[in-house]
C-alpha cells in the first residue's frame, strides 16, 4: 500500500512514477526505475510521517531532485531522453483541476470554502442533457460558482466539458491512471470556454484596480501573477499591440463589448476593460501558465 501510494505521489510532482505503470504496480507491471528510493520513501511513509501526505509531499518538493531547472542540456537528451534519471526537472502539464483552481487563485476569486454540496459554475448551454429526469444545470451564484474544481457537480453521462478537454475522467469507468495529452481543444477552451471568460474579466479587474496603474504595468503585473516571473519586453510589445488593436476594433460601437465582458461585469460598456480582458485571456492560455516548469 505505501509503495502504491508513493509512486502516485511521484507521479503527481514528477509526470512519471518510479514504477511506469501507475495502474499496475506489481509482477505483471515494469519494473522500479529506482527500487531502493521507492523502499526508501516507503519506509519513511509509513514509519517516520505516520502515513501524512503532506509531510511526504513536503519532503520530495523540498528535495534537490524536485528544485532543479527544467532546462534540458544537450548531452543529458542524448544519454536520458526520457529523464529516468532526474537530471532536470520535468515539464508538465497541470492537470484539468489544477488549471481551473490556479486560473480561479491568479484572478483573485477563488473561494477557500471548505466541505458542503457540489456546485454549477459556468458551462455552455446544451451541454448537460437528462433525457431520463429532465434536470437542468442550473447555475451557482457569487461565491459558489468559484469553489476549487474539486467541488464541481459531476455527472457520468454528461462530465464539466472544459474537465474532459484536459483528460479529466467521465468517470462511467474507473480510471486508475490519467494520461496527459496536448490537443488543440484545449488552447480553445482556455480561450473560449465561458469559465475562463468569466475569469479573464476577473483578471484584468483585478488589475485595473490599482490608481496611477498604465497598461504596461498592468500587463507586467498580470504576466508576474500567472507565470511567477517577470515579461521579457518582446512578449510585452506583443500583448500591448494585442491591446492596442481590440481597442480599435471595438471603438465602434458596444456590440461587441457585451459577448466580451460576462453577466456579472458592472461596468458593461467598458471598452478599456474589455480590452485588457482579452490580453489577460491570452495570458491564461499561455503555455508557460498551464505547464508546471
Amino acid at each position: 500500500t505505501s509503495r502504491t501510494m508513493i509512486n502516485r505521489l511521484w507521479e503527481q510532482l514528477f509526470g512519471q512514477g518510479l514504477v511506469e505503470t501507475l495502474e499496475d504496480l506489481g509482477s505483471q507491471g515494469a519494473l522500479p526505475s529506482h527500487r531502493e528510493l521507492l523502499d526508501y520513501l516507503s519506509y519513511e511513509f509509513m514509519n517516520e510521517y505516520d502515513w501524512s501526505v503532506k509531510k511526504m509531499l513536503k519532503s520530495m518538493v523540498t528535495s534537490e531532485t524536485y528544485k532543479q531547472s527544467s532546462y534540458v542540456k544537450k548531452e543529458s537528451l542524448e544519454k536520458d531522453a526520457l529523464n529516468r534519471f532526474y537530471s532536470h526537472a520535468p515539464r508538465i502539464r497541470l492537470s484539468a483541476e489544477q488549471i481551473r483552481d490556479q486560473a480561479l487563485s491568479i484572478c483573485g476569486v477563488i473561494s477557500n470554502k471548505m466541505y458542503g454540496p457540489s456546485v454549477m459554475p459556468f458551462q455552455p448551454d446544451g451541454i448537460w442533457a437528462s433525457p431520463y429526469d429532465g434536470r437542468k444545470w442550473v447555475q451557482s451564484i457569487g461565491e459558489e460558482q468559484y469553489r476549487r474544481g474539486l467541488y464541481t457537480y459531476w455527472k457520468r453521462s454528461s462530465p464539466y466539458p472544459s474537465m474532459i478537454n484536459f483528460d479529466g475522467g467521465a468517470r462511467e469507468v474507473c480510471m486508475s491512471r490519467r494520461i496527459k495529452t496536448n490537443t488543440p481543444l484545449q488552447a480553445l477552451t482556455l480561450l473560449n470556454d465561458s469559465t475562463y471568460w468569466d475569469l479573464s474579466v476577473k483578471f484584468a479587474q483585478r488589475l485595473m484596480k490599482k490608481k496611477n496603474n498604465d497598461l504596461p504595468t498592468q500587463i507586467r503585473e498580470g504576466y508576474a501573477l500567472a507565470t511567477g516571473h517577470e515579461i521579457s519586453e518582446s512578449k510585452l510589445d506583443v500583448l500591448k499591440m494585442l491591446y492596442t488593436e481590440t481597442m480599435s476594433k471595438l471603438s465602434s460601437g458596444d456590440k461587441d463589448l457585451k459577448k466580451i465582458l460576462s453577466d456579472s461585469t458592472a461596468n458593461k460598456n467598458s471598452a478599456s476593460l474589455a480590452s485588457l480582458a482579452v490580453v489577460t485571456n491570452t495570458i491564461l492560455n499561455l503555455d508557460e501558465v498551464i505547464t508546471k516548469n
